[in-house]
């Protein structure tokens, strides 16, 4: 989408960048705009793969409240979490178990996301910590309030001991003025015994996990600059797919600048092949 084109960078965060869960749609808007990334990850080997580029810087930092916790490090890294595993639920499925047993414990300092001085303001905010998500949002409210497009992993059902609610994370930003926009991911599981195609990693009904993305809600969308304007329609654009909303932004973007963009965006449209998520 070279027509529209970002003058500053898109700053994106990623609390929580152990490589362990890829993050291509991040890459997509880090290989298609102009975008640096911040990265955060406690667990010391998983930060050791990381590597910093030239649109990429890793910290080996832990984010929540400012005091020290105990990270507890599970035999699957993507379990390492501030908070130790629901065993009682997460047995009722298959793997988790094994995958989420604690086998080494650290105690680590955090730092308060207001507190992380980033220079430029953040656009773009992934959060996947396990668990620890209400943490770290109650201790980064007003960095949060400031961006554009957040993504947290949530569950409905609690995966972790003392887990703030989905439904709490969920009205925390609605304060913040954010609207659950759409689902980046959404990761189901079978009950055991039962498998499907044999395959555990195939859910059929059950919600485990599910990527949410929340955008700014319209009404501070409407008050959004073009510099803003283009950020969030290149977000929106490479690393969700979302062309209906885009179509929506690009709209706005014309009506605020006099510019004709939605005409070069249908034309690109037309060539893509556009699949509902769910």
């Amino acid at each position: 989408m070279n027509f529209i084109k970002n003058n500053s960078e898109i700053v994106i965060c990623d609390i929580g960048a152990s490589p362990c869960d890829p993050t291509r749609h991040i890459e997509d808007l880090l290989d298609n705009s102009k975008s640096f990334l911040f990265g955060f990850e406690p667990n010391d080997e998983e930060f050791k793969k990381l590597k910093n580029t030239d649109n990429k810087k890793f910290f080996s930092k832990a984010i929540g409240d400012g005091s020290s916790h105990t990270l507890n490090i599970c035999a699957y890294p993507g379990w390492t979490s501030f908070l130790e595993p629901n065993t009682d639920y997460i047995k009722k499925f298959h793997n988790f178990e094994e995958a989420s047993k604690i086998i080494n414990k650290v105690t680590v300092k955090t730092e308060r996301l207001d507190d992380i001085n980033f220079e430029k303001k953040i656009d773009f905010l992934k959060i996947d910590v396990q668990g620890f998500e209400a943490i770290i949002l109650e201790n980064g409210s007003k960095t949060i309030s400031e961006t554009l497009v957040v993504q947290l992993e949530l569950s409905p059902v609690p995966l972790y001991k003392n887990e703030k609610s989905f439904s709490h994370v969920s009205t925390h930003m609605e304060k913040l003025n954010f609207n659950l926009n759409m689902f980046n991911n959404i990761n189901t599981r079978t009950f055991k015994p039962m498998l499907i195609k044999k395959n555990s990693a195939i859910g059929l009904h059950t919600i485990f996990q599910l990527d949410c993305v929340f955008v700014k809600n319209y009404k501070e969308i409407d008050k959004l600059d073009e510099e803003k304007l283009k950020k969030l329609i290149l977000i929106m654009f490479y690393s969700y797919k979302s062309f209906d909303f885009v179509d929506h932004l690009i709209n706005k973007l014309d009506k605020l600048k006099g510019t004709n963009y939605i005409q070069d965006y249908r034309k690109l449209i037309s060539s893509h092949t556009i699949k509902k998520k769910y």
